[in-house]
């Protein structure tokens, strides 16, 4: 539904093309050349793979590499915030890796749990780009300022790859933060955001219910926060 969705953005067969840029396990190729780009494209796209009756998953080709990392940490937040939940806890605020899932109130503060969203442009002090309450959802953000590796030549190359070109997205999008009814989702929609084009990736959010989303864009010599009209926060 997501890969539909986002007209292809979000795409967990990527995996061929993550590992060839190093972003993966498996040893990164020295050079993507033409060819080398089209092997990876031929082994590239959701529409490739199948989920059988049984449970098993069908390849159109052995070596599709199909990468989840994209949605691991909020479906771990909500397996987590599930287990909660069946103890009988009503408050609780769950984090890993920097996905969240906020229940309840704050127990001591009686009051949202509030949460923050890290300013792309980290100096000595700890900064901020937004603070929110967070309440009965989940909150993912992904971004390109920290992961990125240089080849040889001195290129960059960011972690977010564009499951269509096989190219490593260039774009003015330095972050991306979701809310969502689960963390799992908030996930998905926040790395389908930094590969879409904005204008694109708005619209999508903008016909979306109970979805909203925040962008910190690049700006000359500062950065510019763009959100949809339901994410309620605070400039910091």
């Amino acid at each position: 539904h997501l890969w539909q969705e986002t007209d292809g953005y979000f795409d967990p067969t990527v995996g061929a093309l993550v590992n060839a840029y190093g972003f993966g396990p498996a040893q990164p190729l020295a050079v993507i050349d033409d060819k080398a780009m089209d092997s990876l494209l031929n082994i590239t796209g959701f529409h490739r793979i199948s989920l059988l009756e049984d449970g098993t998953v069908s390849k159109e080709n052995k070596n599709i590499y199909v990468d989840f990392n994209a949605i691991a940490k909020g479906y771990a937040v909500d397996a987590l915030a599930k287990m909660l939940k069946s103890l009988g806890y009503q408050n609780y605020l769950v984090e890993v890796g920097g996905e969240l899932f906020a229940n309840g109130i704050h127990p001591e503060k009686k009051q949202p749990w509030r949460v923050a969203i890290d300013h792309p442009n980290q100096k000595e002090t700890r900064r901020f780009i937004a603070t929110l309450p967070l309440e009965n959802q989940g909150l993912a953000s992904s971004g390109n300022y920290r992961k990125f590796r240089t080849d040889e030549n001195g290129n960059k190359f960011v972690h977010t790859i564009n499951p269509k070109t096989g190219k490593s997205i260039k774009s003015n999008i330095l972050s991306t933060s979701v809310l969502a009814p689960n963390t799992m989702l908030a996930d998905a929609y926040a790395t389908a955001l930094m590969a879409m084009p904005f204008e694109k990736g708005k619209t999508l959010m903008e016909s979306l219910v109970e979805v909203e989303a925040l962008w910190v864009l690049a700006a000359k010599d500062s950065v510019r926060v763009v959100a949809t009209k339901g994410f309620v926060f605070e400039h910091q």
